[in-house]
C-alpha cells in the first residue's frame, strides 16, 4: 500500500521557472524522490513539493535548498483529509483520445461512448492523472498508434510514475509491459492501481536509469522524464526502440535541444505538440545508416 499520507511531511520550494530543471534534478539526486511542480495562473514564480516521511530530512533538505538555489522554502505536515479533499475537488474523470476514459477511484462516472477503456486512479503521491500535458501526451499517442498499427509486442514505461500508461497499454491490449522509476513511492503507488485496475503483463521495477539498464529491445518506448535526462539516455533509448519512441518532460525553450539528440541518433521525428510550457515528441526508428 501507499505510505499513509499522514506520516508525511511536504517540502514546498518557490522558484523561477529557468530554475525548475536543475532544482529538480538535485532534489531527485539528495532526496530520491521527484518533485511535484505546481504552477498558478497569472503567477511568475513556480512551486515544488517534495515528500518526506521524516520531518528532520525535510528541514535539512529545505536549508541546503535555501543555501544552493536561494530560494524560499517552507515544511508542513500534511494530514490524510486535507489531500483527500485536494484530490476529490481537482481530479476529475475525463476522455484521453479516442478510447480511454480516466477516472478516480472514488468516483462512479460513466465514459461518454461505451466502447472506451475505463482507467481507474489513486493518485497517491505521483500525480499521474493524465491531466498534466505530458501524461496526456503519452496517452493520446498511445491511443493514436492504435488505430493504425499492430499492437506491440512488448512495450516499456520508462518514468512510470502512477503507471497510467502501463494500465491504458494494457487495457489496448498490449501483453507485455515493463514500467520503471526510481521513486519508491511512485512504485507503491504504480503497483496499487495496477491492482485497482486488475491489470495483468506488467512487470514493475525500481530502476536508476542512469545507471543501469533493461536488457532486449521494446517496440514502443514511453519516455516522460526530463530534458537533460533524456538527452543523457538518447542513445540508449534509441538502440532499445524498434518501432516507436515517445518522449516529453521537455520545456518549451527546450525542445530543439531535445529533438537534435534523438536526430543524433537514428530517429525520426513524427510528431510533436506542447502547450507553450511544456512540449513532447514522437519519434520513429530510421532505417540504418
Amino acid at each position: 500500500m501507499v505510505v499513509p499520507v499522514e506520516d508525511l511531511h511536504v517540502l514546498t520550494l518557490e522558484m523561477a521557472p529557468e530554475q525548475v530543471e536543475e532544482t529538480t534534478a538535485w532534489l531527485i539526486e539528495v532526496a530520491g524522490t521527484s518533485p511535484v511542480e505546481l504552477d498558478k495562473p497569472s503567477h511568475a514564480k513556480v512551486w515544488l513539493e517534495v515528500y518526506f516521511q521524516d520531518e528532520i530530512e525535510a528541514l535539512l533538505v529545505a536549508s541546503s535548498a535555501q543555501l544552493r538555489f536561494a530560494c524560499p522554502s517552507a515544511v508542513r505536515a500534511l494530514a490524510q483529509q486535507d489531500w483527500t479533499r485536494f484530490w476529490q475537488h481537482h481530479f476529475k474523470p475525463h476522455r484521453i483520445g479516442r478510447r480511454i476514459w480516466i477516472r478516480p477511484a472514488w468516483s462512479d462516472a460513466s465514459p461518454p461512448d461505451p466502447g472506451m477503456h475505463t482507467i481507474l486512479v489513486n493518485p497517491g503521491l505521483s500525480f499521474g492523472t493524465g491531466e498534466h500535458f505530458t501524461t496526456r501526451f503519452c496517452l493520446e499517442a498511445l491511443d493514436a498508434f492504435l488505430e493504425t498499427a499492430p499492437v506491440p509486442g512488448r512495450l516499456f514505461d520508462a518514468g512510470c510514475g502512477s503507471a497510467i500508461i502501463s494500465i491504458a497499454a494494457a487495457a489496448l491490449g498490449c501483453p507485455e509491459i515493463l514500467a520503471v522509476d526510481h521513486d519508491p513511492l511512485a512504485l507503491e503507488s504504480a503497483r496499487e492501481n495496477l491492482e485497482l485496475n486488475g491489470v495483468s503483463g506488467v512487470t514493475l521495477q525500481q530502476m536508476d536509469l542512469t545507471a543501469e539498464w533493461p536488457e532486449g529491445s521494446f517496440d514502443w518506448i514511453f519516455a516522460n522524464l526530463f530534458s537533460s535526462l533524456l538527452v543523457e539516455l538518447s542513445p540508449r533509448l534509441a538502440r532499445s526502440c524498434t518501432e516507436y519512441l515517445v518522449v516529453t518532460g521537455i520545456r518549451e525553450i527546450e525542445a530543439e535541444m531535445v529533438a537534435e539528440a534523438f536526430a543524433r541518433n537514428g530517429l525520426v521525428e513524427v510528431r510533436s505538440d506542447g502547450d507553450r510550457e511544456w512540449c513532447g515528441f514522437v519519434f520513429k526508428k530510421g532505417s540504418p545508416g
